[in-house]
């Protein structure tokens, strides 16, 4: 008992210098803004859009995109509508007639063996793309109109990829009105933009958000992006990112400006949350081998500790490991989202950390055991981890 007291409690201490790290990948981050290129001549950068049934959305994001302060001449939009049965096909008709030249669409409307459909739907999204630099965001984001010139300054000679920071458009930086549930699923949410920033800034990136990247295309031809794991339903965004770094030639950066944060609408319920974070969870296993070493001892401090809860109704001592190692948790998670959130304006949402404390283990445990062996819903979809066939049309 000694012996594996001692060895947990060093494995608890181990999870508390990660921390650490986050803190100083933060740190980082701060620097590197300061640093940050201003190329001379802005690069023509095309922005794309994955759409499927956006009718009720897409108009709010074309005209941001519309209002952007970037040189209109340098932008390109293309919305791949992805086998959506709303009006979403309407309104791009609407769009690209009154834009010409601004906005392009393609419709797709079967899928692609082996294939996921998001990435199908921005592979043939990408087939119209003109720009050295590819945005990608979705139809029910809300962007600031210095997103891309923000996002822009961060594209140094050697840089591949850019990501940004993205938060739930009900919070507006911690609004006192969000309800205790509300303001707990807005906290989990911005601590995985957290996490991910941190990570970027230790030079060791493992997650990304869809609706807030950009990657030169060249870079993303060179890393086959897609390529190693195309049937994987969800992940394009990390797959992205992960590849793109592993090919040693390109680098990633974080815009940690203000202008560059996106919002997202957050799910309605806890039962679309948890829809979404299986839909998360279900990608882990096929990341590349150091990310999924990473997480998976990350998994397992975190499995073990409601173990050891279970065990203390057998032997107290077991219980007792477990609070502490509860504990240390908390104490370092803590000072890593105070951080994070002062960071990326957020604060006020640290009131909700008790009540997301609670619930952060049973639900990364959850969503990686469902997600990965029991599938998600996704827009009516009953998806699996991977595609099993080549649909075309809904699956």
């Amino acid at each position: 008992m000694n012996l594996f007291a001692t060895l947990y409690l060093a494995a608890s201490a181990v999870y508390v210098l990660l921390d650490l790290q986050l803190l100083r990948g933060l740190k980082i981050l701060a620097r590197q803004r300061n640093r940050a290129v201003s190329p001379l001549s802005p690069p023509s950068i095309t922005v794309l859009i994955a759409a499927r049934d956006e009718e009720a959305n897409l108009p709010r994001v074309l005209s941001a995109l519309r209002a952007q302060d970037y040189p209109r001449k340098q932008i390109q939009v293309v919305v791949a509508d992805d086998r959506s049965v709303d009006g979403t096909a309407a309104v791009l008709r609407d769009h690209a007639a009154r834009f010409p030249g601004w906005i392009e669409y393609v419709s797709v409307r079967e899928g692609t063996p082996g294939l996921s459909p998001k990435k199908n739907a921005l592979l043939r999204g990408l087939e119209r793309a003109r720009g050295e630099w590819i945005a990608i965001t979705d139809a029910d984001s809300e962007m600031e109109p210095g997103w891309l010139s923000a996002m822009s300054r961060e594209f140094g000679e050697d840089t591949g990829m850019v990501l940004g920071f993205t938060a739930y458009a009900e919070d507006r930086g911690g609004r006192t009105s969000l309800s205790p549930s509300e303001g707990a699923r807005a906290l989990e949410f911005a601590s995985h933009g957290v996490t991910g920033a941190a990570l970027v800034g230790l030079g060791f990136p493992v997650s990304a958000n869809a609706n807030n990247l950009a990657c030169r295309r060249r870079a993303f031809d060179e890393a086959r992006a897609f390529e190693r794991h195309g049937a994987v339903v969800s992940g394009d965004d990390d797959f992205m990112l992960q590849e793109i770094h592993a090919t040693g030639k390109w680098g990633v950066r974080f815009c940690a400006d203000p202008a560059a944060r996106m919002r997202t609408a957050a799910p309605a319920s806890w039962r679309e949350f948890w829809e979404q974070r299986k839909r998360w969870g279900s990608k882990c296993i096929h990341y590349r081998p150091r990310q999924v070493v990473f997480l998976l001892a990350v998994f397992a401090f975190y499995l073990s500790i409601p173990l050891l809860l279970i065990g203390g109704l057998v032997d107290p001592r077991l219980g007792w490991l477990g609070l502490t190692g509860l504990a240390l948790k908390t104490g370092a998670d803590l000072l890593v989202m105070r951080a994070g959130l002062r960071r990326f304006g957020l604060e006020p949402l640290l009131r909700f950390f008790p009540l997301t404390a609670l619930l952060h283990i049973p639900l990364i445990l959850g969503a990686v055991l469902f997600g990965t062996l029991g599938g998600f819903t996704w827009k009516g979809q009953k998806l699996g981890t991977k595609v099993k066939q080549a649909a075309g049309g809904r699956r």
